[in-house]
């Protein structure tokens, strides 16, 4: 593998290729790929101002196959630098600036590849910085599953499975997807608008973060709030009753607010 410095000083993958099997632009820069008839990546080059973090992507890319190139993310740079300390170096001088647009770039090349209906759109927001899924992609999941996961999201898209900073963002997508299917309403108002002001406001509650509260479900008069925090029965029943008058003041009082460990949930659905 090429160092990382040489990465820096050399414009050898910074070059039009004129028979790509195809290429896309985003923003200032442009990828293109050449797949084999075993969609595996001969070549790969991209176009714009210099940019180690393409380069590197680029050299990285030849030989894999698409499969394997759909799954590539920041931890496959780290991977084929781990030795290199002029790549940690500049990782962690660069890595809110860089990490994200080449990874962007390349999902939205192999999408286009596949023949999905792939428009880069700044209204749509990014969701996971790690893979570059966006908010679009997260609906498209919700909207074609019949009964779609947090899990079945991650098998398709990996949103949630870099870092995981996402992974409560994801799961209230995931839940007000649900509740827009079930019914619907509590006292003429639509359940996902309560569950949108139940999640801000257990965002507010003094423990939320420590103890990792997510609203999971509402179901009648009943909302299921999961929290994953190793406590003792006594400390969680004193904390349910804080949160159940907390929520209640702040909401709604003819709401029950019932925690239970994130465990449960995963059995539940296991």
């Amino acid at each position: 593998m090429i160092k990382f410095k040489d990465l820096i000083s050399e414009n050898s993958s910074n070059k039009v290729m004129d028979d790509a099997s195809v290429s896309l632009t985003l923003e200032a820069h442009t990828l293109f790929l050449r797949f084999d008839t075993k969609d595996t990546i001969l070549r790969a080059n991209y176009s714009g101002p210099a940019s180690p973090w393409l380069a590197a992507l680029c050299k990285i890319l030849i030989d894999k196959t698409l499969t394997e190139a759909l799954h590539f993310n920041w931890s496959t740079f780290e991977s084929a630098f781990k030795e290199d300390q002029t790549f940690w170096d500049f990782r962690q001088e660069t890595q809110d600036d860089f990490f994200c647009k080449p990874l962007e770039l390349l999902k939205a090349t192999l999408d286009h590849f596949r023949g999905k209906d792939y428009l880069y759109q700044e209204t749509s927001p990014l969701i996971c910085r790690c893979f570059g899924i966006r908010e679009a992609d997260v609906l498209e999941h919700l909207q074609k599953n019949e009964t779609p996961t947090l899990e079945s999201l991650s098998g398709e898209t990996k949103a949630g499975m870099g870092c995981r900073s996402c992974v409560p963002q994801l799961n209230r997508w995931v839940v007000l997807h649900e509740s827009k299917k079930h019914s619907h309403h509590f006292k003429e108002r639509p359940v996902a608008e309560w569950l949108l002001d139940i999640d801000y406001m257990l965002s507010c509650f003094p423990e939320s973060q420590d103890w990792k509260m997510e609203v999971k479900s509402m179901k009648g008069k009943q909302v299921q709030i999961s929290f994953d925090k190793e406590v003792t029965q006594r400390e969680e029943e004193a904390i349910a009753k804080k949160l159940q008058d907390f929520l209640g003041a702040s909401v709604d009082g003819d709401l029950g607010f019932f925690l239970r460990r994130a465990r449960h949930f995963s059995k539940a659905r296991g």
